[in-house]
């Protein structure tokens, strides 16, 4: 166990907390015993605010960094907000629609769709937890009046490069072999890291980042101190100061006990 400077800590949900379909035990005994030692822990994702609150209020976490930094929150203030152009929104939407492949939308508070998403995409909204989504019947219209913060796209890899290349605008993250997030170009949970430690007066040299993402990466950089996980692609391990144990191995718990800033390791 190391004593450090460490004054925030920052979390990502899944591979992170979230693995196997639910929240691993460790992780929530961690966040208790962080927040007990007035230590501020911040959710750091690529979930919407509505796919993220269950697990922001299980936790118990005031500070929330949403849709790859698009969006950052603390309590219910709004510190930062980046969504995409409309125009962007209707040019990915329109051809996402030519092409026949079912999207997503997602404002502040809900997930929109406008049309059914087929069955066959039904277990890898389930293995992701995730949300309610509104369906609203071929509406593209009401993209104009909603301020868009990301898209999903349920395609296959053999598409990514084309529509990066017409819409410059935004970068893809997959997630799944079938399905990305359409992300502003701009976006970077580093970026919603920076307005948050900037409200909360803490330096970024003196904050935390746990993650095992490509999206996580902006973290490590930004940071003083990070960690991914072993669950995590080698490319994000290599990007990462430190590793830590996989996330079904109480990975989140370890690296924090490493780092002096809880006491035990606890299910």
């Amino acid at each position: 166990m190391t004593e450090t400077n460490i004054e925030m800590v920052f979390l990502d949900i899944d591979g992170t907390l979230y693995a196997d379909g639910a929240l691993v035990r460790s992780g929530i005994r961690a966040v208790e015993q962080l927040l007990k030692r007035d230590i501020p822990v911040a959710l750091c994702t690529g979930r919407s605010v509505l796919h993220a609150q269950h697990v922001q209020d299980e936790l118990g976490v005031p500070y929330g960094i949403y849709f790859n930094g698009g969006l950052v929150k603390s309590r219910s203030t709004v510190l930062y907000k980046a969504p995409f152009p409309v125009e962007d929104v209707l040019g990915i939407m329109h051809y996402a629609d030519q092409l026949g492949i079912p999207t997503v939308v997602h404002t502040h508070e809900k997930a929109v769709a406008f049309q059914s998403i087929p069955e066959q995409y039904e277990p890898v909204l389930r293995s992701f937890d995730f949300p309610h989504i509104e369906i609203v019947h071929n509406d593209l219209d009401l993209l104009r009046t909603l301020p868009v913060y990301q898209i999903n796209a349920f395609m296959t890899p053999e598409r990514d490069a084309d529509f990066e290349q017409r819409f410059p605008g935004c970068y893809i993250y997959r997630w799944n072999p079938t399905a990305v997030d359409f992300q502003r170009r701009k976006s970077d949970k580093s970026i919603g890291a920076m307005h948050l430690l900037e409200h909360l007066g803490i330096s970024p040299q003196k904050a935390v980042h746990i993650g095992d993402g490509g999206n996580d990466i902006g973290m490590f950089r930004a940071l003083g101190h990070s960690y991914a996980m072993g669950n995590a692609q080698e490319d994000v391990k290599r990007a990462a100061k430190r590793v830590t144990a996989d996330a079904l191995d109480d990975g989140v718990a370890k690296a924090l006990y490493e780092l002096g800033l809880i006491d035990a390791v606890t299910r």
